[in-house]
């Protein structure tokens, strides 16, 4: 990975500053001290790991002028390409965003992935550093600097031998061998003593445990045949209930399928009773008609020829309104039209959620679904949980395995070393002959000396012979003899000398007359025969064995049985240990899947509890809940636009309702648009007004006879009117089908109420909508009998009381024969006091076992790293610091047995510990080890990032050092931050920065105003 370009918006003292000639490679950024070194390096740091939090000590460079903190960083990645990583103030860490090639785009996961778990202290600890950080090799030994690595290569830190000194302390305090304040020592006594009081109580209750299991069972019926009885209670009464239910249910269904059978209609309130005031009314005013058209007869022979409308002078008003609502369609029909378009496109988008997400469910399932942040928090909580659960199975699948590996190599090997050992009865005989050792030698050596004096006695051996034999061993216990007198004369031990040769003669003399007595006894008080017979009864008690040679080997044999059956012993208490180990590991997986079962019990209970109707397991998928989600805004959306369109139909529909009756009047053309109608409405209500202004001399005369007759005719058209109005809204073709609907809007009316009447006296036993529906379908089946079901409940609940009362009898004489055996108090008080100090024992033993494997686990690790990283580590930095030095150190090493310091061989061969080396050759030294620790650390290199560390080198060791640097490869990015020219100008190929320069630059666009 390498840094391309940065652009900082506010950060400390800089604004609005970009680098972007950040080169792979090499590279110097000079600037005189405050010029913003320092800052541009933590800036680098706060980009790819966050801001500091306001808790810690270190300084988070806000700016003076109140600006919010913030900026980008432009990288390159094998795996990623180029991303841009940008980071402004917001949490704790600042708000992140990654921006990549072809859309790539993230947060601060998409971050750690590109970084590869690198996190600050790591960074810090090896890729970007300081001086202060080459000033600390001089306190290192061997072991500290280890450690350090260590640190710095798992966890970025110096904290692990606080770490190791912290679980030691732990383990101390809950258990130590031989202690007795620690936790686990102390409840170990008590539950000593605990167990021995239980053994006694134990042999005392011997007698009743079997009246007391019986009891116990007892009383498991007994709860059983109460919850069965609770239940049976319920449905008993629940059949007795259905029989009050049942006529208002049978009155309700009827209803319910009569209202079903009758049409729908918009009849108007009381139509039937005006049809027949209105029919009235105009048979009043026909007969008056008659009367005045007499009267005015000659009159209107006059008017004639003018023939005025008077239906278009009476529409005078419905024509105005109808173009004053012109404009009031139009708008209703645009409004209408984008609704619907609106609701299509949101009708397609919902089907395209329900497609993604699978969701069968209804629109009303939808509605009832709770969205609320209380119910997501929770579900959130479920799946985070279940995500932990899954990784926490897969590690104890690993070690479930690895247990049951070394549980059957163990159990193989024990099996291989029972078929090398000798059978019981077999190894009891080489026993028993082991252990007459003594015995057999002392027989040997007697039945020799019997055969030496048989064959004298016979004269088979010659005397010489036999006391060259019994000389043998005197000569060689002499010559034994004369070398301790002559060892002591030489140390001076006169008196130790005297003494042993003293004690020496004395054995001597004795053992010479001891054997010259048994010789005599033996060749004077014996004949063959008897010492025949002594033989024959030796070898009998030797069983068999012939020489001290037999009997070597039977010890040896006895020795080698011995030391298997030991480590038989000792291959069957491992293999019990593993399987233990094994039985604990089963016992946590169960326990796992236990909690997973609970987890996914606990997402059930949220679907129920929230009205979630699709299946549990799709909510565990990341975002499923926020689809199924914005499909319910969108459904609810769909119903709202659903909603506005019908509300517009309404009104759409009372306009041309209007515009119907007016063309109705008029008798104008019906094939004609709404507009076409009102101008050609308004046209002719402007030429009957003329008309009417042509005959008003003429109306002069006629206007008693007119104005009654033209009030006969406005009340005939004002009742036609009516009645018309009437018919339309019924939307009934002739007055027969006015009646004939208005019949029929009674009689649903009438049912309307019945079946209003009989749900109300259902809903006074208890029932919602829903549950008589559900209830109907139940008790209106042809082949239900409630009396038939309510006698079975009847029956079923007196035998279970029945069983019940023989149960509770059985547990009261059970009851009455433990009290007469026992007080149980004393024992359950007992018992419960055990069971706490197990458990308790149970919860220590299980923290210790966690601060014990945690520092074996650590220990293995360290000792894993000494052996395998940290050589490499120190080889790479010895050829490093010797390039650095000019070949005047050859090599570092880790010294002594238990590699307790570090030191560095000079060429001549002399050898250094790190306090002995100047300064500046103790931070080459680090400087080293850093290099060392970064080129092997990772594949792909992080940018090495360093602020003036040659500070306290010389000339020539800095040129040996920027010689190393730009060495190690052209994929490596060097960051070089300085304020010295002369380093960047002995070097003109590596390019420089000049954060003046670059002030200069960006100071016009007000990056420093």
């Amino acid at each position: 990975m390498w840094i391309k370009k940065l652009h900082i918006y506010h950060f400390g003292k800089f604004h609005n500053l970009k680098i972007d000639q950040l080169s792979r490679g090499p590279l110097f950024i000079s600037g005189e001290n405050e010029a913003g070194k320092t800052t541009l390096m933590n800036f680098i740091t706060c980009m790819l790991f966050g801001f500091p939090s306001k808790v810690t000590n270190e300084r988070r460079y806000e700016p003076k002028d109140g600006n919010q903190i913030g900026g980008s960083i432009n990288i390159h990645t094998d795996a990623y390409g180029d991303l841009t990583i940008e980071r402004v103030a917001g949490k704790a860490a600042g708000n992140v965003t990654v921006y990549g090639e072809n859309g790539l785009q993230g947060g601060e996961e998409l971050l750690r992935t590109v970084l590869k778990g690198m996190d600050r202290p790591l960074f810090q600890g090896i890729y970007c550093f300081g001086l202060e950080g080459l000033q600390e090799i001089e306190k290192l030994s061997s072991e500290q600097l280890g450690n350090y690595l260590l640190g710095a290569g798992m966890t970025g830190n110096r904290e692990l031998q606080q770490l190791e000194g912290l679980l030691e302390k732990k383990q101390t305090t809950l258990f130590k061998p031989g202690g007795r304040k620690p936790v686990i020592n102390e409840l170990l006594q008590q539950l000593e003593s605990t167990e021995e009081e239980l053994r006694t109580w134990k042999r005392k209750n011997e007698e009743f445990q079997p009246s007391l299991q019986e009891l116990k069972k007892t009383e498991e019926a007994i709860r059983e045949a109460e919850e069965e009885k609770k239940q049976l209670q319920d449905h008993w009464y629940n059949t007795k209930k259905w029989k009050n239910v049942l006529p208002a249910l049978r009155k309700w269904k009827e209803h319910q399928l009569a209202l079903r059978a009758l049409p729908e209609n918009s009849f108007p309130e009381n139509g039937l009773h005006l049809l027949e005031q209105l029919q009235e009314k105009r048979l009043d005013v026909e007969g008056d008609l008659t009367v005045f058209q007499n009267k005015v007869h000659e009159i209107e022979k006059q008017l004639h020829a003018l023939r005025i409308n008077e239906d278009v002078l009476l529409s005078e008003s419905l024509v105005v309104s109808a173009g004053q609502k012109s404009h009031d369609l139009e708008r209703l029909l645009e409004e209408k039209r984008g609704w619907v378009q609106k609701a299509e496109f949101v009708q397609m988008e919902a089907r395209r959620l329900k497609d993604e997400t699978g969701f069968l469910g209804t629109t009303e399932e939808l509605e009832r679904l709770n969205t609320g942040l209380a119910s997501k928090n929770d579900l959130l909580v479920l799946i985070k949980k279940a995500d932990l659960l899954n990784q926490k199975k897969g590690w104890l699948d690993q070690e479930l395995e690895n247990a049951r590996e070394r549980l059957e190599s163990a159990e193989e090997g024990l099996c291989q070393h029972e078929g090398r050992v000798l059978e019981e009865q077999e190894f009891h005989k080489l026993k028993e002959r082991s252990e007459r050792d003594s015995t057999n030698r002392r027989l040997l050596v007697e039945k020799e000396q019997l055969q030496a004096l048989m064959a004298q006695a016979n004269g088979k051996r010659q005397h010489t012979p036999s006391a060259s034999k019994h000389l043998l061993p005197f000569l060689v216990f002499g010559f034994l003899a004369a070398a301790c007198l002559m060892y002591l004369a030489v140390k001076g031990e006169l008196f130790g000398t005297a003494l042993f040769a003293v004690a020496l003669g004395a054995g001597a003399y004795l053992w010479i007359k001891s054997s010259n007595r048994k010789n005599e006894s033996y060749s004077a008080g014996t004949n063959d025969v008897e010492l025949l017979a002594k033989i024959r009864t030796l070898e009998g008690e030797l069983s068999g064995i012939s020489s001290l040679s037999e009997l070597d080997m039977i010890n040896e044999r006895y020795a080698d049985e011995r030391a298997k059956r030991t480590e038989l012993e000792r291959m069957r208490e491992e293999a019990k240990r593993l399987e233990h180990s094994y039985q604990q590991q089963a016992a946590n997986y169960d326990k796992l899947e236990l909690e997973q079962y609970d987890n996914e019990a606990a997402v059930q209970q949220w679907c129920e509890k929230n009205h979630y109707t699709g299946p549990w397991s799709y909510l565990l998928i990341p975002g499923y809940f926020e689809k199924i989600e914005k499909l319910k805004e969108i459904v609810l959306e769909r119903k709202q636009l659903l909603l506005n369109i019908a509300q517009a139909d309404k009104r759409i529909y009372v306009i041309l309702a209007e515009a119907d009756t007016l063309t109705h009047r008029l008798r104008l053309p019906e094939e004609s648009s709404y507009l076409e109608k009102v101008t050609e409405a308004r046209l002719l209500l402007q030429q009957e007004k003329e008309k009417v202004q042509a005959q008003e001399t003429l109306q002069d005369k006629l206007t008693t006879a007119t104005e009654h007759l033209n009030e006969v005719i406005t009340k005939k058209q004002s009742y036609g009117l009516e009645i018309n109005k009437l018919l339309s809204q019924a939307k009934a073709q002739n007055e027969e089908a006015f009646r004939l609907k208005g019949k029929q809007a009674e009689t649903r009316k009438r049912t309307i109420e019945l079946l209003e009447q009989a749900s109300f006296q259902l809903q006074s036993f208890g029932y919602t909508g829903e549950e008589v529906q559900e209830l109907a379908d139940i008790l209106l089946d042809k082949d239900f009998n409630v009396d038939k079901e309510n006698a079975s409940a009847e029956a079923e609940l007196k035998e279970k009381e029945q069983q019940l009362e023989q149960l509770q009898r059985k547990s009261a004489e059970l009851s009455l024969v433990l009290q007469t055996l026992q007080n149980e108090e004393s024992y359950s008080e007992c018992l419960q006091r055990y069971e706490n100090l197990r458990n308790a024992l149970g919860e220590q033993a299980k923290m210790w076992s966690v601060y014990k494997i945690a520092a074996d686990l650590l220990k293995k690790t360290k000792e894993q790293f000494h052996a395998e990283r940290l050589p490499a580590i120190i080889k790479q930095a010895s050829l490093y610091f010797s390039k650095m030095t000019n070949a005047k150190y050859v090599q570092l090493y880790l010294s002594g047995g238990g590699q307790n310091s570090l030191e560095l061989e000079r060429h001549d061969g002399v050898r250094f510990h790190p306090g002995e080396l100047s300064r500046g050759t103790a931070e080459q030294l680090y400087l080293c080890v850093r290099l060392s620790l970064a080129s092997l650390y990772q594949k792909e290199s992080m940018p090495l990032i360093m602020d003036d560390i040659t500070v306290n080198f010389d000339a020539v060791r800095t040129k040996h050092t920027l010689d190393l640097l730009t060495s190690m490869g052209p994929g490596q990015q060097m960051i070089f931050f300085t304020c010295h020219e002369h380093l960047f100008q002995d070097r003109p190929s590596v390019p420089v920065i000049s954060l003046k320069k670059q002030e200069g630059a960006y100071r016009q666009e007000g990056a420093f105003s």
